[in-house]
């Protein structure tokens, strides 16, 4: 006889691996989150377990873009079964005092 429990695994599907390199100095570290997370949420993350430079915010580029904080891993065409999910950090300087594109968790 069989076991019932396996038919109520659920796994989710939109999960994806994404590493984040940090531009200073190399460090990176690999997440994985759903693919309807928004990058605000991951900085506030990053901001914990990978501390950007400067406290006033670093952006976060996927294949030359830029990505804005409002916006999904979805969006960016970052999704499961994609493979060069690296997100670089570039905290080599105070990108919210310089930069509008970079989006500060203060704003939510």
């Amino acid at each position: 006889m069989s076991s019932s429990t396996d038919s109520f695994i659920v796994t989710p599907t939109d999960q994806v691996s994404v590493t984040v390199v940090r531009k200073s100095d190399g460090h990176s570290i690999t997440f994985v989150l759903g693919e309807k997370t928004h990058v605000h949420d991951l900085k506030k993350v990053l901001r914990i377990r990978l501390k950007p430079k400067f406290e006033q915010g670093c952006r976060l580029i996927f294949r030359d873009k830029v990505l804005k904080g409002k916006h999904s891993f979805r969006h960016y065409g970052i999704k499961k079964g994609v493979n060069d999910q690296a997100i670089s950090m570039d905290d080599t300087k105070d990108w919210k005092s310089s930069s509008s594109s970079s989006d500060s968790e203060q704003e939510k």
